[in-house]
């Protein structure tokens, strides 16, 4: 009979999720007892520290623990690389923090005009703590952790065999589903509140599909043509995330629908799979021996 070891490392990704869940909600467990949750413990617990601990213990630790066990230490190193690959072009820098505010900008001034614009020029001051601070800081603190296990592990491993495409479209639901705990406590899931009645199935689409798929498509895109940089991933999800904070919206984006920015990232993603022909910046091995076969420019 095979050790589990060797079933993990048939199925690295598989016992990724069948771990993943079970820990991350034993996790969650904290903040969804608490006063803010389902009230069986007497403090309030807020949902940010238990995503905190889901992040780092659950996500990248379940990620380090599988890759361990799958590919030894050499598969540790190549995992961990990622999160130190800076390297890469400033365009691609400036997407990934600005990308997600203009392009809900965009959105307002199609919907609006200039006065879409207004809310800028009263709060401008506002912009470096705001937004940039709550930018670096939810990079740092969440979305490098959460996209090496995503991104790094998972969507990195699932697309050699299905394409980029297709693992992104698998992943954006696991993706959405860790976050099910959510659903039970006050601002996890919508500030000052949660889903109660339509909402909950209203969240859950958006959460597990309509917000996931173009976000998990362009994060795909932005990793594989940078060379696999997480930091960039990082900035760019934390971006998408800040920018569709209730904060954000209520200063810069006064009477504009939030969820048009998932809108606005769902074109991007379109445009980046037709441009990119489905490769979203994704090379084989095979495409890159083929790449050093070809021949040459003569050089005078």
């Amino acid at each position: 009979m095979d050790s589990i070891k060797q079933r993990i490392a048939r199925h690295p990704v598989s016992a990724f999720l069948l771990i993943l869940y079970p820990v991350s909600w034993i996790l969650f467990l904290p903040a969804v007892l608490g006063k803010s949750g389902l009230g069986v413990l007497p403090v309030d617990i807020p949902a940010q520290a238990g995503i905190l601990l889901v992040t780092i213990f659950g996500l990248t630790g379940v990620a380090y623990l599988v890759t361990r066990l799958a590919d030894g230490k050499e598969g540790v190193r190549r995992l961990r690389r990622h999160y130190y690959q800076f390297r890469a072009a400033p365009q691609w820098y400036l997407m990934a923090v600005f990308g997600a505010p203009v392009l809900l900008v965009i959105v307002g001034l199609i919907g609006r005009g200039g006065s879409a614009l207004s809310p800028f020029g009263n709060h401008v001051s506002g912009i470096p703590t705001t937004y940039l601070l709550n930018v670096a800081l939810i990079a740092i603190l969440i979305s490098v952790w959460e996209e090496g296990a995503w991104m790094g592990f998972v969507t990195a491993r699932l697309q050699e065999r299905w394409g980029p495409v297709m693992a992104s479209i698998v992943v954006a639901p696991c993706f959405g589903f860790v976050h099910l705990p959510l659903f039970f406590i006050t601002g996890g899931l919508i500030d000052n509140a949660r889903p109660q009645g339509f909402h909950v199935l209203e969240y859950a689409i958006y959460l597990l599909l309509l917000f996931s798929i173009p976000v998990r498509i362009v994060i795909t895109w932005a990793f594989n043509s940078t060379k696999g940089s997480l930091p960039v991933v990082a900035l760019m999800h934390a971006s998408i995330d800040t920018t569709a904070s209730g904060v954000v919206l209520a200063t810069f984006y006064p009477g504009i629908d939030g969820r048009l920015l998932y809108v606005a990232i769902a074109v991007v993603a379109v445009a980046a799979i037709v441009f990119t022909r489905g490769h979203l910046g994704y090379h084989t091995e095979a495409d890159a021996a083929a790449a050093s076969l070809a021949p040459q420019p003569v050089r005078a």
